[in-house]
């Protein structure tokens, strides 16, 4: 009678492969997974910037006194230059620091 079916050694062998692809894969998707986070806070940062920027020609405009937001959460700053109300953030739940005379804004390292 011939028997059809996977011997111990086979079922072993293909867990010992997958082993090995799982000890490979997970670091790099983690490596990965850092670096979708830094291009999202790099990409937010960007949007805050020209956000500000657009901020700043306009209150040029409009009062003939250009300046910049007191702060990046002012109602007035979100609420017409972002397009859900909202200030992006940074994926790692840092805050980005701003500078209200100069408009510079930075990130922390991470």
């Amino acid at each position: 009678m011939n028997k059809k079916g996977f011997t111990l050694i086979e079922l072993i062998m293909v867990i010992v492969i997958l082993g090995i692809l799982a000890a490979v894969a997970i670091p790099k998707f983690v490596g990965l997974q850092k670096e979708a986070n830094q291009a999202v806070c790099d990409g937010n940062l960007s949007s805050i910037r020209s956000a500000l920027s657009g901020y700043y020609a306009k209150t040029a405009v409009s009062t003939g006194n250009a300046a910049f937001p007191g702060t990046l959460a002012d109602t007035s700053f979100t609420a017409n230059y972002f397009a859900d109300g909202v200030l992006p953030t940074c994926p790692w739940a840092t805050s980005y620091t701003y500078n209200n005379t100069s408009g510079g804004v930075t990130r922390h390292s991470h």
